[in-house]
């Protein structure tokens, strides 16, 4: 099987993968922290396409054939929904940041990105300057500058996401998500956004 005994250097590989698409030169620097080429980041990503097209048991056992047990396991009720399960492995590539999976109820997966670990303590966020790439995770644009407007435009793949939101010191701000790390992320003119 391609996936088993993937790993979680492999796995962040193919995070890096998508990132490389916003910031070419901090996953070059990730890639030399890892002692790991722009081939093995290729073949990584790779691998994981490989295993998502060949027919492995989707939901929580895709991730627990690649990265092995969860570090943590818990679970959320949404009204609307029902009970959502959540599954996170460590990521050591960005300490004190977790990739998270939730689940629905019927064991699809609803959602997965890097999210803080529950005990992280969210960055100070007041404007832009403080918005700095792979520092900050989509919960804390929320918990901080909320409400957050996501978009998606014709072309863009699943793992990247778009918002715009407004900073407490009152500016209003686009950033560029990868699996829910923060990209790149500027101050924009609020006249020349479109309504949702």
């Amino acid at each position: 099987m391609p996936l088993r005994g993937f790993g979680t250097v492999n796995f962040e590989l193919m995070l890096l993968r998508r990132m490389h698409d916003h910031q070419p030169a901090l996953v070059r620097a990730a890639l030399k922290n890892l002692g790991k080429s722009a081939t093995d980041l290729r073949a990584a990503h790779a691998q994981w396409q490989r295993g998502l097209r060949g027919g492995f048991p989707g939901g929580a056992s895709r991730y627990r054939l690649a990265l092995g047990r969860p570090a943590v396991v818990s679970s959320r009720l949404l009204p609307a929904v029902g009970e959502l399960a959540i599954e996170a492995w460590p990521m050591p590539l960005w300490p004190g940041l977790q990739f998270q999976v939730t689940f629905g109820p019927g064991g699809d997966v609803v959602d997965e990105r890097l999210a803080r670990m529950p005990d992280g303590a969210t960055p100070a966020i007041a404007s832009v300057a403080d918005l700095r790439p792979w520092l900050l995770v989509i919960d804390d644009l929320e918990s901080t500058c909320s409400p957050v407007r996501y978009r998606m435009s014709a072309g863009t793949v699943a793992s990247h996401a778009a918002a715009v939101f407004a900073t407490p010191d009152g500016a209003t701000c686009e950033a560029q998500f990868s699996w829910g790390l923060l990209q790149t992320a500027m101050a924009v003119d609020a006249g020349n956004q479109q309504a949702d």
